[in-house]
């Protein structure tokens, strides 16, 4: 997922970015004040969540949030407070007291990845009547030295990224290039067959031979490639909640 910070502290938003990093976030930029956020989101694409402090330098983050229409999930970091009351009336997820505790921040994480795996089955009737609602892509047109072949989604054990560019294995361990970001194929991707486990990888249920539990801190999935799989602990129980249905 990607983050955007607001913080006039220096210390406390040097901490926050690492700890979002450790979580397997892309921490896209800092911001330090109002003026400089409402900039910021205006000539941006609004990432997936903003960690937003309430009090900065030269005013509060309403300000920014009356002049600005978030598109993303918005949790408040503060060492005050009294504003919660006042944080949620703008649709915020949570609301973090500083100094940010990291267990608290892990919780949080989870309850972001739930409201984003249930987002992503919703679709408005409005998209339904118009016939231009998503369609879950089941194959993919990839290069063969100078053909092009076409490779069904039951036979992709995974798609993995690797340099700055995005890949899909097939059942016989051959990779292929493919034209789209990891976050683009989660939202095309069969949700019943495919599940990202980390920042590297999204991979098919139909290959996976073994789960295992590794002194119970870490998930290990065996599948027959050269890769080793290991899901980020973040997203341990959703894993294991659509590996058994």
């Amino acid at each position: 997922m990607t983050a955007v910070i607001i913080e006039d502290e220096i210390p406390a938003a040097n901490r926050l970015q690492k700890l979002l990093i450790s979580k397997e976030f892309e921490v896209l930029t800092t911001l330090h004040s109002v003026k400089n956020a409402i900039q910021w989101f205006k000539e941006n694409n609004h990432p997936d969540c903003v960690f937003v402090d309430i009090k900065l330098r030269d005013g509060n983050c309403f300000e920014i949030l009356d002049k600005i229409t978030l598109k993303s999930k918005i949790i408040f970091t503060t060492a005050y407070n009294e504003f919660a009351l006042n944080a949620f009336n703008y649709n915020s997820v949570d609301y973090l007291l500083k100094p940010i505790d990291e267990e608290k921040l892990d919780k949080l994480i989870l309850k972001i990845e739930t409201l984003r795996i249930g987002f992503q089955h919703e679709f408005s009737w409005k998209d339904f009547e118009q016939n231009d609602y998503q369609k879950i892509k089941n194959s993919f047109l990839v290069s063969s030295g100078s053909l092009l072949k076409k490779i069904n989604d039951l036979d992709i054990i995974c798609f993995y990224s690797d340099n700055n560019s995005t890949f899909l294995l097939n059942n016989v361990n051959r990779s292929f290039i493919v034209n789209k970001s990891l976050e683009k194929l989660e939202e095309e991707l069969n949700p019943n067959l495919f599940f990202r486990i980390n920042r590297k990888f999204i991979i098919n249920k139909s290959y996976i031979q073994n789960v295992k539990n590794e002194y119970q801190k870490q998930i290990f999935l065996s599948i027959k490639t050269d890769f080793e799989f290991i899901i980020s602990k973040l997203k341990v129980k959703a894993f294991l909640d659509w590996y058994k249905k």
